[in-house]
């Protein structure tokens, strides 16, 4: 694909510009298979329906979401044996009203598509207990605003990572929508703590507040993700790289897909945000 680069100089003794075209060549990228595969449990339900989607990576100058189509998707339950068949029900939708979760078991994720296998194995970790959602104007960085505190427990001698949200809604609109990470290898066998902090909460506002632990792998995939995320690239920075999350193609290695397979049993409450 050509494309022309117009190069301004600027002479400034003589005030002179000139324009030059330059002829640039970009070559298109290996389109390859992005795999969004997060088994969501949230305590006290059920967790049988759930679902993986499959895109594909297009072109810089193509802003339409390309699906995955076709492909044959299963996840095992490794531990038990126990095949859970994903069923496309719309394009690159794929999914199913009959999963187990089973804390403490370790899952496969099985792709199919195009001719090449894509497998990614996680296990299903316990959540934290969730022991109080308060407000509170002494745990953040503004002693003004306000604050919503989480406190959950962290499990006895372990090295644990934790997936920690706070939604902000008002009317039934999301006005915030923050996710943070958390690692507690030098906290453990505590009370551990977060909290969402904003000078934009009204009264009656409601927080949807949830925590679940993660693997290690993937608490660094998600780092990596939001610092690229919240990078500003300038013309001497080093340029993004491309993040790999733990799915493999093992038909062909080079042709590695991008996303992650992870399971998640989550702690959720609610809490409705009152005037200091």
């Amino acid at each position: 694909m050509k494309k022309y680069l117009y190069i301004f100089s600027l002479i400034s003794i003589t005030l002179f510009s000139c324009q030059d075209v330059v002829d640039v060549d970009l070559e298109t990228a290996q389109e390859r298979l992005v795999i969004e595969a997060m088994i969501k449990w949230e305590k006290e339900t059920i967790g049988n329906e759930q679902v993986i989607k499959l895109t594909k990576t297009s072109s810089f100058y193509n802003n339409q979401l390309v699906y995955a189509t076709g492909a044959t998707v299963v996840v095992t339950n490794i531990t038990t044996s126990q095949v859970f068949n994903f069923i496309e029900t719309e394009d690159g939708i794929y999914a199913t009203n009959s999963f187990e979760p089973i804390l403490n078991n370790e899952y496969q994720l099985e792709v199919i598509y195009n001719d090449e296998v894509y497998k990614a194995t996680e296990t299903l970790f316990e959540a934290p207990e969730i022991i109080e959602i308060m407000q509170s104007t002494e745990e953040g960085f503004s002693t003004e605003d306000p604050e919503i505190v989480l406190l959950f427990q962290d499990f006895l001698d372990q090295d644990d990572f934790y997936r920690i949200s706070f939604i902000q809604t008002r009317g039934g609109e999301i006005l915030e929508n923050e996710k943070y990470t958390y690692d507690s290898r030098f906290e453990s066998n505590n009370v551990l703590s977060d909290f969402f902090e904003s000078d934009n909460m009204e009264m009656d506002d409601q927080f949807f507040v949830s925590v679940n632990k993660i693997s290690k792998q993937f608490y660094n995939f998600i780092n990596i993700l939001e610092e690229q995320g919240d990078a500003s690239f300038g013309p001497f920075a080093s340029p993004p790289v491309n993040i790999k999350g733990n799915c493999v193609n093992m038909t062909n290695e080079n042709h590695y897909p991008y996303g992650y397979f992870g399971l998640n049993q989550i702690s959720t409450e609610t809490y409705t945000f009152e005037e200091n």
